[in-house]
């Protein structure tokens, strides 16, 4: 079929190179193209040449941290002391070569003069800042005698000193003569047999005592009796307390008898002892956590990480 049809002619393309119109699909295509270099061509014209980091500055290179040390000390002391410091450094540590980094052909120059300018900035700083209360007011003149009284007459009441709390100064309590703790691990049976034990030698003397060791010697239940023994202490603390109760020291009765009317007075002094134990068992806390305080300190001191700045040689 293909072969029985004719076959038609096309103009040859005109000479100048213009071919008319193009369809409309070319158009289109044409167009987003143009709009394509167009943005581009934009796009190129915003980005700047050359882009801001937020990053550290490039070209400072940090020493390891042997070298860092010495670095930041010697910054820290020529932003003190100026660079009269410096110069006397390199003239004393000409041929270390640890400090090499004071030459400016030196890599870590450029670390060196970071820090001195972060050192000086700091001391700028501090010396902008008020100076010590104390230093300002022991520069001020004294007050004179007129002056002083002149303020005070000028001078309005603090009312709100009344309500403050005022600070108690604490009397120690006097020894406890009838109170004996009980040790630890000791059974119902042992104290009882203490107990009725020290009341017999309260009532009855030293003499009983003497009697009821020798005979008692091999009883294990007696053993309290011997001085070595962990209950002695215990027994002979009971037997003194006894013995004052049956025979109150001088004084005490007439004391107690004054003190029956007035409860007041007694609970004072359950008060005072109260707040003296108290305040001593805070103190005692306090130590304990400022030693342990200082023991954790010292633990977490490196006592490996120093730096060996220069070494002396003592000759015979």
């Amino acid at each position: 079929m293909l072969g029985l049809l004719p076959i038609l002619p096309l103009p040859a393309p005109p000479v100048d190179g213009n071919l008319g119109p193009l369809p409309e699909a070319q158009l289109i295509q044409e167009g987003v193209n143009e709009r394509n270099e167009y943005e581009k061509s934009s796009i190129e014209e915003v980005v700047p040449t050359t882009i801001a980091t937020h990053t550290k500055t490039i070209g400072i290179i940090h020493p390891p941290p042997d070298i860092r040390a010495i670095v930041d000390k010697t910054s820290l002391f020529v932003a003190k002391s100026g660079l009269e410091f410096e110069k006397r450094i390199i003239v004393s540590y000409a041929g270390n070569a640890n400090f090499n980094f004071l030459n400016s052909s030196d890599p870590y120059h450029a670390y060196y003069q970071h820090r001195l300018a972060e050192f000086r900035a700091q001391n700028q700083s501090s010396t902008q800042q008020p100076g010590d209360p104390a230093l300002l007011e022991s520069a001020l003149p004294a007050p004179s005698a007129t002056d002083s009284n002149d303020v005070a007459t000028t001078e309005k009441p603090d009312f709100s000193a009344q309500f403050r709390p005022l600070r108690k100064v604490l009397d120690p309590p006097e020894a406890e003569q009838y109170t004996v703790r009980l040790p630890e691990g000791i059974t119902g049976e042992e104290l009882d047999i203490i107990k009725l034990t020290a009341q017999f030698v309260a009532r009855n003397g030293k003499s009983f005592l003497t009697g009821l060791t020798s005979r008692e010697i091999n009883n294990p239940q007696f053993h309290f009796l011997k001085p070595t023994h962990s209950m002695f202490t215990f027994f002979t603390s009971l037997a003194d307390a006894y013995s004052k109760v049956l025979m109150p020291p001088k004084g005490l009765t007439e004391k107690l008898k004054k003190s029956v009317p007035d409860m007041t007075t007694v609970l004072e002094r359950c008060v005072n002892r109260l707040e003296w134990e108290r305040s001593q068992e805070q103190a005692r806390q306090k130590a304990e956590d400022e030693i342990e305080q200082e023991r954790i300190q010292m633990a977490m001191i490196d006592w490996h990480d120093f730096v060996v700045v220069e070494s002396i040689d003592f000759a015979d």
